[in-house]
This record gives C-alpha cells, structure tokens and sequence, in this order.
C-alpha cells in the first residue's frame, strides 16, 4: 500500500526510538500477566497519538496499566502517585463531576472585580497525557468538550478557542455506552480494546496470583527513565506528516490488499460489529503503517520489501470493532491479501 523503500527508510531513521517503545512494551508485559492485547494498544496509541479506550470490569487493572506506563516515561512517581507531573492529568468521572473540576474553576477573588479568569495550573486542558476513568459519566457539558478536545485539540472556554496541549487520551470505561449521545465519545476512541479477568484455569490464575502479588505487594524497582519516548514518538508522527507532504507517503494502487482490507470490512458492517465509518478507516491505515514499521524495527535488519501484511489486517478485528462475535471474528483474522 506504501513504498516499500519509504516505509524502509521511516523505520531506519526512528528505529532507536521504536526500540525504546518495545522495551517499555517488554517492562508492562513482565508486570501484566494476561494483558498482552491491551498492551499492544497502548503501545499503538502511544506510536500513533490517537485516542485508547479500554473496557473491562472493575478490578481488571485498566488504570494500574496506563500509571504504570506513565510512571515509566517519568510522568508518574510509582512510588508515590500524588507526585505528578502538570503534564498529565487524571479525574474519574461521576454524573456529578463539574466542568470545573477538569478546566479549573474561577478564580473567587477576581470576580468581585467583574473578571472571570480560570485557575487552570495542572488541569486537563495543559496536560500532554489525559487519563479518564469511566469516561461515558460525564455530563454532556463535560462530554461536549473531550469531543472538542479530540476532535480538534480545542478547549472552547466562554466562547473563547483556546488550543489544548493533550497529545494523548487515554480512558477506561466498565462497558460500551448505548446511547446515541455517548456513542458519539465512543466513536471518536480510534484504539479500543476489551480487559477481562482472568480465566478460570490454573495456569492462568497463577501467573496472575504471581504477577499480581509483586504488583500489588512490593515496590516497582526504579528503572530506566524513558521520559525522552514521547518526544521521540512526536518526532515520528512529524516525519510521517512531512513525507506525506513531500508525496513520498501516499497510498498506492495495491489491488490486493484493498481487497482483503474491503472483505474485513464488509464482515463488520454486514454483522453489525462495526460501521467503519469513512474516518475510522483512514485512521486504520494510519495504525497499520505505524505497527508495521514498529514491527521492523525490531528486526537485526529491516526488510527490503516493506509492506503491509495480513497482521495489520488483523488489527480490525483486534482493536477496531464496536462490539465482537468470536466466529465472524475468527473468521477476519482468516483472511490473507491474495495477488490477482
């Protein structure tokens, strides 16, 4: 679909920082036993700068992951978790969480003077990693400005388009929303990816009892700071756009591959697992270039003939469906880009 000797060259010049990526990816697969698929869209969400929801019950460990991410890139103390920094930002949302207690509330001592100025030090609209907890609680005010802020990386402040820093959101949520309200937040969450507990096998519970018990009981060892990953991976996002500027990263007439990329496609709309929505699809192959030269850089030697492959169509099913069903799902990952 691309260039094979431009995809070639995008993974030589960012290989040290997509390493860097893998080896925050090898720490959180140490410490998360079972959570391999919701790490991998982190790590996604992190390398492409779109929007990650995840959706598990309670006591799945959703938030424990994104801290532990944020505590690895120096946003956090593990240590101590009300150390932060004013660049992330955190706030479980109830139906009862005022705009304010996001975007800072007026200063009192100023509006006797007839000004209306926010205390926002810290708030989310000056923060570069956003995480919400239970974000479909939100009132609609509340939900109105993180689709503001998604969409367009805008804070509208009492008429006023002020530009956010928010590079990255990160969510959690127990379910799906229903309503046409909040599936409209639920759309704009390009990476979505189900945390479930553990199953119910021995093997499976006492790598989880093991895991959990060193997560939970003892101190993380203070590791390597990787706190240059995010600015390596806004350099990336940077060379993406300027090669596609430059036309050297456009999508090519690969035949192919638009058609295996259409049968996925049809699957989801047809059984109702997915409307793949004209921007969804376009962010998709977006994802799918970033995985795969995420994927080469990994190698000793980057391959000549870099393309994209059946493991980046197997993303949709993986990380872009509004609701599964395990045959038609099996059934997607099935399908292979065929010649002729």
């Amino acid at each position: 679909m691309f260039k094979s000797e431009v995809l070639a060259e995008l993974t030589r010049t960012h290989q040290p920082a997509l390493r860097n990526l893998s080896d925050v990816e090898k720490i959180l697969l140490e410490r998360f036993v079972g959570l391999e698929e919701p790490i991998r869209a982190l790590i996604l969400a992190v390398a492409s700068g779109e929007p990650l929801l995840l959706v598990g019950p309670p006591g799945t460990a959703k938030s424990r992951l994104i801290r532990a991410f944020c505590g690895l890139t120096g946003l956090l103390d593990e240590h101590d978790f009300s150390q932060s920094q004013d660049s992330y930002f955190e706030y479980l949302l109830t139906p009862f969480t005022e705009p304010g207690e996001l975007f800072g509330f007026y200063d009192i001592s100023q509006i006797s003077k007839g000004q209306l100025n926010r205390l926002d030090k810290g708030m989310m609209q000056n923060a570069t990693v956003v995480y919400l907890d239970e974000v479909f609680n939100g009132s609609s005010a509340i939900l109105n400005s993180i689709l503001a802020f998604m969409n367009e990386r805008i804070f509208h402040d009492r008429g006023v388009r002020k530009r956010v820093a928010m590079q990255y959101l990160f969510a959690a949520s127990n379910q799906t929303p229903e309503t046409a309200e909040l599936r409209a937040v639920y759309d704009r969450f390009v990476l979505r990816c189900e945390v479930a507990n553990a199953k119910a096998e021995p093997n499976d519970l006492k790598a989880l009892v093991q895991a959990g018990w060193r997560e939970t009981y003892s101190q993380q060892p203070r590791r390597r700071n990787h706190a240059t990953l995010l600015g390596e991976m806004q350099a990336l996002r940077k060379s993406i756009a300027t090669f596609t500027d430059q036309g050297k990263l456009v999508p090519q007439q690969e035949m192919p591959f638009y058609n295996s990329l259409a049968q996925i496609v049809q699957h989801a709309r047809q059984y109702d697992l997915s409307e793949m929505s004209n921007r969804r699809l376009v962010k998709l192959v977006y994802i799918m270039l970033i995985h795969r030269i995420y994927e080469a850089a990994q190698a000793d030697k980057i391959p000549a003939n870099l393309t994209l492959r059946e493991d980046e169509l197997r993303l949709i099913p993986r990380f872009f469906l509004d609701r599964t069903e395990t045959d038609i799902v099996e059934r997607m990952k099935r399908v292979e880009i065929r010649n002729g």
